[in-house]
């Protein structure tokens, strides 16, 4: 009696990503996150003053600000093209060296905001002041505008943390079942127990 070899089966990292609500939810925050800034941003570019005191050094040099607010609106899209790529079939075929460079600079710009603003809410909640840097006694932004743009950087990083968490489980976690002791012995690394005697 003879026995048909099964199929083999397909390789977790080749199944689609399960969309969730919770995914849907959380790139919907992600993005709408994003709308405050980036209104901000192009009503500043297009002349406005919202949110800019009179004598604010954001007045000294206006190409200079358009320049800068244009690059950060894109920096800020960035945001929105990796809730996409994190949450659509299309982003697992995203090679992983592709996503490596926006996740980390996403985190070395947001990690200081989410660890630093709720401090400074904190020592001022405690009676504390915060004092800028520079001694310069002009006044830079209103303060809502500090709570909101970075109240939307917070939420921003949370949702792609989560978000890159979950798709990190989807896309590689099937490497990370078992236990060290279950992984094959690697050609370059030293044998395990005593060294063979020598021959005689």
């Amino acid at each position: 009696m003879t026995q048909t070899p099964l199929a083999p089966m397909p390789e977790p990292a080749a199944a689609a990503p399960v969309t969730s609500r919770l995914r849907t939810a959380l790139r919907c925050v992600a993005i709408a996150s994003c709308l405050p800034y980036m209104l901000l941003k192009a009503a500043w570019i297009s002349g406005s003053h919202l949110g800019v005191p009179d004598g604010s050094s954001l007045l000294d040099h206006r190409t200079t600000m358009i320049v800068a607010n244009s690059l950060s609106v894109l920096m800020d899209s960035a945001v929105v093209v990796i809730a996409l790529l994190l949450t659509q079939a299309w982003g697992r075929r995203v090679p992983a060296w592709l996503l490596a460079l926006p996740m980390w600079a996403a985190t070395g710009l947001l990690l200081p905001i989410m660890t630093g603003y709720p401090l400074q809410l904190l020592v001022k909640a405690l009676g504390g002041e915060i004092t800028a840097t520079g001694g310069s006694a002009r006044p830079f932004l209103d303060e809502w505008v500090f709570a909101v743009v970075y109240t939307g950087f917070i939420i921003q990083g949370l949702t792609l943390g989560t978000l890159f968490a979950l798709y990190a489980r989807d896309r590689w976690g099937h490497l990370w079942q078992g236990t060290l002791r279950e992984l094959p012995d690697s050609p370059t690394a030293p044998p395990c127990g005593p060294p063979p005697s020598p021959p005689r």
